[in-house]
């Protein structure tokens, strides 16, 4: 894995995932019932792509939501508890690699600095976006596809246009309006995969992701330096 990161490439890690626990037990609704807070709060991003508003629920509630939405969520319903901290009641499922934590190791600095929980049903969508330090998107339940491009292509992204973040491109990449964003047809080539369960994906600092959820899923992600 050094030389991957070392070279800042994506890379999938096949089945590294497959031994711990959340790989077993995060796939339960009544499991997540029985281990966390029902009253614990969470942020919850409400409606398609990247318009949706970003609102603060119970985590009972929105398992609640999930257990209904079990076939795929409805146009402007979806309801995604995306990029919310891993619950401390569950934080000993997940298995971080070493390198996360381990300077010795010398993969970055070895400092964790969030370890990130991504839980919805099918269709749910982060649009693409980089993030500033290198990350591992875990996926424990179910399937994502992901599409990466490399930072050489951010001046073709459009990121922070039309309201978003620095880091987030306006454009729509499962629909692009090359009309009013022409320059994405000179992007370089995407790289695109798909995520089953139990398999990690490194994403170095600074490259772009957009990421859809294939089925109902569970992720953690770890970002560190």
């Amino acid at each position: 894995f050094r030389k991957y990161h070392s070279s800042q490439t994506p890379v999938i890690l096949r089945g590294l995932a497959r031994g711990c626990d959340a790989y077993y037990f995060w796939r339960s609704i009544d499991y997540w019932r029985a281990a966390v807070d029902p009253e614990a709060p969470v942020d919850v991003e409400l409606g398609l792509y990247n318009s949706g508003n970003r609102i603060p629920m119970r985590f009972a509630d929105y398992l609640n939501y999930l257990e209904e939405a079990k076939e795929g969520a409805k146009s402007g319903e979806t309801a995604y508890l995306a990029q919310n901290e891993v619950f401390r009641e569950v934080l000993k499922d997940l298995q971080i690699p070493r390198f996360c934590e381990d300077p010795t190791l010398s993969v970055g600095q070895g400092k964790l600095h969030h370890t990130m929980l991504w839980l919805g049903p099918k269709g749910t969508v982060s649009p693409l976006h980089f993030d500033p330090m290198d990350n591992i998107l875990i996926q424990l339940v179910g399937s994502k596809r992901v599409r990466l491009f490399s930072p050489d292509s951010t001046q073709h992204l459009y990121a922070g246009n039309d309201g978003n973040q620095y880091n987030t491109s306006a454009v729509d990449i499962e629909r692009p309006d090359l009309d009013k964003y022409p320059l994405f047809q000179e992007a370089l080539p995407a790289l695109d995969c798909e995520l089953d369960e139990g398999d990690s994906l490194f994403i170095p600092r600074k490259w772009w992701h957009h990421v859809r959820s294939v089925t109902m899923s569970a992720s953690a992600n770890v970002w560190w330096r």
